[in-house]
C-alpha cells in the first residue's frame, strides 16, 4: 500500500530526516524535498491553512514520491487522525499530548482493533483504492503507520513516564517553542531548564523502547540532540526554507 517503511527504521534507532510544510498547496511540493533526499514530510493541519481536500492532494503528491507523509493534525479528534489515515498518511503527529489518557485516546483512533478502535472504509487512498481484505489492511496499517505524540507543554514533562508506556506510542517529538512558553521561559532554547526537560523526555523514551525527535530551525540544535540519540529529526519549513534562501541570495546580489 505504499509504505515507506519509516515506522520500522524510527523504531530500530535509524536517524530520519525531515521537514514541514505549512503554506504549499500544489502536490508537486513534497516531491521537491524528496528529491532533496529527505524521508518524510509534517503537513500542518494545526497552523497551515489547510482544508481536506488539499491534505489529500499533498499526501497523493508525497506518496508518489516516495517521501512519507506524517500529518500533524490540529488537535485530538478522531475526525482528523481518521480522515487523514484513510487519505493515506503513513503517520499522525498530536499537538500538546500532555496526559496518559490523551495518549490512549490518539492510539485508540489511529490503530485498527485490536490495539485500538479506528474504523475501517474500504477501498480508500490508504489502499490505493485497491479492494483489499479488511485483515490485511488492518495488519499492514498498524504495522507500519508512526503515532508521534507531541511533547510541548510542562504539564507533559510530568507525566512523560506514563505517556511513552502507552502502548501504540512510537514517539515523543519536541515542541521546544511550545515547552519553553509552557515552563515560562519563553525564547529560551538553550536555558538549563529546557534542557533538562528534553533530556527527561529521552530518558523516558531510552527506558521504554520508544524514539524521540525534535522539530526546530536550528541546525545546530538538531546536531546537538542527534548526538545524544534523538532520531526523529525535523528542519524548518517550506515559509523558512523560502524566506532565508531568498533573503541570502538577495544579500547576496546586492553586495558590492
Amino acid at each position: 500500500m505504499g509504505w515507506t517503511g519509516l515506522r520500522r527504521r524510527v523504531l530500530a534507532g535509524e536517524c530520519v530526516y525531515g521537514t514541514m510544510i505549512r503554506q504549499a498547496r500544489d502536490p508537486g511540493a513534497p516531491s521537491v524535498f524528496a528529491s532533496a533526499g529527505y524521508d518524510f514530510i509534517f503537513i500542518d493541519m494545526e497552523h497551515g491553512a489547510y482544508h481536506m481536500e488539499t491534505i489529500s492532494d499533498l499526501i497523493r503528491g508525497a506518496k508518489s514520491s516516495g517521501i512519507a507523509p506524517i500529518i500533524r493534525v490540529p488537535r485530538l479528534e478522531t475526525f482528523f487522525i481518521s480522515r487523514v489515515l484513510d487519505a493515506g498518511a503513513e503517520g499522525i503527529m498530536v499537538p500538546m499530548t500532555s496526559t496518559p489518557e490523551e495518549a490512549e485516546a490518539i492510539v485508540r483512533y489511529s490503530k485498527y482493533p485490536p490495539l485500538g478502535r479506528r474504523g475501517f472504509g474500504a477501498q480508500t487512498a490508504q489502499t490505493d483504492y485497491r479492494p483489499l481484505k479488511a485483515s490485511e489492511v488492518m495488519r499492514e496499517a498498524n504495522e507500519n503507520t508512526l503515532i508521534i505524540a507531541q511533547i510541548e507543554t510542562k504539564e507533559a514533562i510530568e507525566n512523560i513516564d506514563q505517556i511513552l508506556e502507552v502502548e501504540g506510542i512510537d514517539v515523543g517529538l519536541i515542541g521546544p517553542n511550545d515547552l519553553s512558553i509552557s515552563m515560562g521561559i519563553p525564547d529560551q532554547l538553550d536555558s538549563e531548564g529546557l534542557t533538562n526537560a528534553i533530556e527527561r523526555v529521552m530518558e523516558s523514551a531510552r527506558k521504554r523502547g520508544k524514539a524521540t525527535g525534535i522539530h526546530i530551525g536550528n541546525i545546530g540544535a538538531i546536531k546537538k540532540w542527534r548526538s545524544k540519540g534523538m532520531n526523529v529529526l525535523a528542519i524548518s519549513t517550506d515559509i523558512g526554507f523560502m524566506y532565508h534562501a531568498s533573503k541570502s541570495t538577495l544579500e547576496e546580489l546586492k553586495r558590492a
